[in-house]
């Protein structure tokens, strides 16, 4: 069975399986809840506690022997980005639930843009000479692993059938 959908070349006949949120969709749901928890995580273990008086003092102020010029954009930026993500993961997951028909690009442009702060995000804080003597490699690998996540997961959504099928409101 197929169901008729208007397209820009007329109408094509899509069929009904696969569809739904099941299959590797089911991963990609995981992914956010787990998006959202971590970045949930971050922001009261870390982002928080950085903009504490004690703390934004030693870093930011130039009479510290810690300072660096960068901390302040850093840690303005962490925030912005951290909490942007978790509004933009939530949205997402609303997206894909009411499985509206903008998703597919919505999450493709969350994970290229997720790469791409991470990359500037690791630019910058190379660039903090404290930063520079604490970094174990972990940064680096963060950045294969979305690398490796955005080659799977941009063409399962450009090219999936399950998600043609599901995404169509």
């Amino acid at each position: 069975m197929g169901t008729m959908m208007p397209t820009n070349n007329g109408t094509e006949i899509r069929l009904n399986h696969p569809n739904g949120l099941g299959g590797w969709m089911v991963l990609v749901q995981i992914g956010l809840y787990l998006s959202v928890i971590r970045l949930l995580f971050l922001i009261f273990s870390t982002t928080i506690p950085s903009f504490q008086p004690d703390l934004w003092d030693v870093l930011t102020s130039p009479d510290s022997s810690v300072y660096d010029p960068l901390w302040k954009p850093a840690l303005i930026f962490e925030a912005v980005v951290n909490v942007t993500f978790v509004l933009f993961s939530i949205f997402l997951l609303v997206q894909m639930y009411r499985k509206k028909a903008t998703f597919p690009r919505w999450i493709i442009f969350y994970y290229v843009t997720n790469l791409i702060v991470l990359i500037i995000d690791y630019v910058l804080l190379a660039n903090i000479e404290l930063v520079q003597q604490m970094n174990e490699g972990g940064s680096m690998q963060d950045i294969g692993r979305l690398i490796i996540s955005c080659a799977i997961w941009v063409p399962y959504f450009l090219r999936s059938k399950r998600v043609r099928n599901t995404f169509v409101n």
